[in-house]
C-alpha cells in the first residue's frame, strides 16, 4: 500500500504529528480506499490471497477504519482551510501595511511638500518685502535727494538773484555816491566862485574909496598952503588906506576860515584820490573800506589812499560782508575771499559755490567739483576739503553734521574736525535723541556722539 502525501504543519496547531518537512504521518491503511484530494496517487489495494512463506505465520496487519480515515482526511481539510485563511489574512495584513506605509509615505511626502511650500511662500514674502522696503527706501531717498537738489536750486538761485540784486544795489549806491560828489563839488565850486565875486567886489568898494580919498587929497593939497598941513593930510590918507585894507583883508580870512573846515578838507582829499584813481581806471566807486575799480572789462581794489592792492582781474566783486569782514569774488567762474583789513585775498578763487555762513554751526558750505566741504567761520580755514556728495542739516543738539560719501551715510563733527561715525550706513536718521542706522539689512543706534549704541542685528 502507498503512503499518503506528508501535509505541512499549521502554525499554531500543536496537536498533529510533524515529518521533517513539517508534514503530519498518514499511516498506512492496507484495502482502504480514502477520499484522496485531486490530484494524488492513486492508493493501490492490498491482494487476497496471499501464498504463505514456509516456516512463518502470516500475519494481519493494523489496518485503520475508514472512520479514521475520514478524521484524518478531514483535519487536512481543516488545516489545508486555516493555511488558506492564514495566507489569505497574511495577504491581507501584508495589503493593508502597504496601504498604511502608502498613505504614511504619501502623507511625509504631502506635509514636506507643504512645509517646503510654505517655506518658499515664506521666503518669497520675505524677498518681496525686502525688495519693496529697499523700493520704498529707493523712492524716499530719491525723494530726499530731489527735495534737497531742488532746495539746493532754489537756495543757489535766491543768492544768485540776492547778489545780483546787491550788485544792482551796490552800483546804484556807486552812482548815487558819486552823483552827490559831482554835486558837491559844483556847489563848492559856485561858493569859491561867489565867496572871488564878493571879494572882488569889496576891492572894488576899497578902490572907490582910495580915488575918493586922492581926490579929497588933492582937494586939500590945493586949500593948505603950509607944509604942516600937507604932511598931516598925508598923515590921514595913510592911515586910511591901512584900515580900509586891513577891513577888507580880515573878512577874506574869516571866509578862508568858514570854509576850510575839517569835513570839506577831507572831502577834498578823497575827491581827489577818486579823480586820480578815474584817470587810471574805466570805473571806480568808493565804499567804506575801499575803492572798487575796473578796466577792460575786470575788477579790482585799491585802499582810501588810492594805492591799488589788487589788480583788475576778477569777474564780479560782492558786497561788503561786515560780519565776515570780506567781499567774495569770482574768477574764470571760481569764488573766493578777500579781507576788507588787508585788502588780500584769505581765499583764492577755487571753489564752485560759497555759501552764507551759518550762524549755529559757525561754518560756511562750498562747493568745487560737485563735491562738498566746509570752511570755519572764525579764521576762513577749511575744515574739511570738498569730498562729501552731501551735507546735510546742522543738528544744534548732537552739533554734529549728517554726510554722504559714495552713497553711504555717517556723521561729521565740525568742532572735532572728523567723521565720528564712518560714512558705511546705508540710512541714517535723528530720532529722539539718537541716530538709527540700517546697514546690511541689520538696524541699530548710535549714540548723539556717533558711538554705536549696540550690535546692528
Amino acid at each position: 500500500m502507498a503512503n499518503i502525501p506528508n501535509i505541512p504543519n499549521i502554525p499554531g496547531d500543536n496537536n498533529s504529528p510533524s515529518t521533517p518537512n513539517g508534514m503530519p504521518n498518514i499511516p498506512n491503511i492496507p484495502g482502504a480506499t480514502p477520499n484522496i484530494p485531486d490530484g494524488a496517487p492513486a492508493i493501490p489495494t492490498i491482494p487476497t490471497g496471499t501464498p504463505s512463506i514456509p516456516g512463518i505465520s502470516p500475519s494481519t496487519p493494523n489496518i485503520p477504519s475508514n472512520d479514521a480515515i475520514t478524521h484524518q482526511l478531514k483535519e487536512i481539510e481543516e488545516l489545508e482551510k486555516r493555511n488558506k485563511e492564514e495566507r489569505r489574512r497574511k495577504a491581507e495584513e501584508d495589503r493593508k501595511r502597504q496601504i498604511e506605509e502608502a498613505r504614511q509615505k504619501t502623507e511625509a511626502e504631502a506635509k514636506a511638500k507643504a512645509e517646503a511650500e510654505a517655506k518658499a511662500k515664506v521666503e518669497a514674502e520675505r524677498i518681496k518685502a525686502e525688495a519693496e522696503a529697499k523700493k520704498a527706501e529707493a523712492a524716499k531717498a530719491r525723494a530726499e535727494a530731489d527735495a534737497k537738489a531742488k532746495v539746493e536750486a532754489e537756495r543757489i538761485k535766491a543768492e544768485a538773484e540776492a547778489k545780483k540784486a546787491e550788485a544792482a544795489k551796490a552800483k546804484a549806491e556807486a552812482e548815487a555816491r558819486k552823483a552827490e560828489a559831482a554835486l558837491r563839488r559844483k556847489q563848492m565850486e559856485a561858493e569859491e566862485k561867489a565867496k572871488k565875486a564878493k571879494n572882488r567886489k569889496r576891492i572894488g568898494f576899497g578902490c572907490i574909496g582910495t580915488i575918493l580919498v586922492i581926490i579929497l587929497f588933492s582937494w586939500i593939497s590945493s586949500s593948505v598952503k603950509s607944509c604942516q598941513e600937507e604932511r598931516e593930510a598925508k598923515e590921514f590918507l595913510s592911515n586910511y588906506s591901512v584900515e580900509e585894507t586891513t577891513d577888507v583883508d580880515t573878512e577874506d580870512e574869516e571866509l578862508s576860515s568858514d570854509d576850510t573846515d575839517d569835513d570839506y578838507s577831507a572831502l577834498t582829499a578823497s575827491d581827489d584820490v577818486e579823480d586820480k584813481l578815474e584817470k587810471q581806471f574805466d570805473y571806480v566807486s568808493k565804499y567804506d573800506h575801499y575803492f572798487e575799480i575796473k578796466k577792460n572789462g575786470k575788477y579790482g581794489l585799491a585802499d582810501l589812499q588810492g594805492n591799488v592792492k589788487i589788480a583788475p582781474k576778477y569777474d564780479y566783486i560782492s558786497s561788503a560782508n561786515e560780519d565776515l569782514g570780506t567781499v567774495e569774488v569770482k574768477q574764470d567762474g571760481k569764488y573766493g575771499m578777500v579781507a576788507l583789513k588787508t585788502l588780500a585775498e584769505v581765499i583764492k578763487p577755487k571753489y564752485d559755490y560759497i555759501s552764507s555762513v551759518s550762524s549755529e554751526s559757525k561754518t560756511i558750505e562750498v562747493r568745487t567739483n560737485r563735491k562738498y566741504g566746509l570752511l570755519s567761520a572764525t579764521n576762513l580755514t577749511e575744515i574739511v576739503t570738498p569730498t562729501y556728495d552731501y551735507i546735510g542739516s546742522y543738528n544744534t543738539t548732537t552739533g554734529l553734521f549728517e554726510v554722504r560719501k559714495d552713497r553711504k551715510y555717517g556723521l561729521f563733527s565740525p568742532e572735532k574736525k572728523k567723521e565720528v561715525a564712518p560714512c558705511i550706513f546705508d540710512y541714517i536718521s535723528y530720532e529722539g535723541g539718537l541716530y538709527r542706522v540700517r546697514k546690511d539689512r541689520k538696524s541699530g543706534y548710535l549714540n548723539a556722539d556717533g558711538s554705536l549704541l549696540k550690535p546692528l542685528e
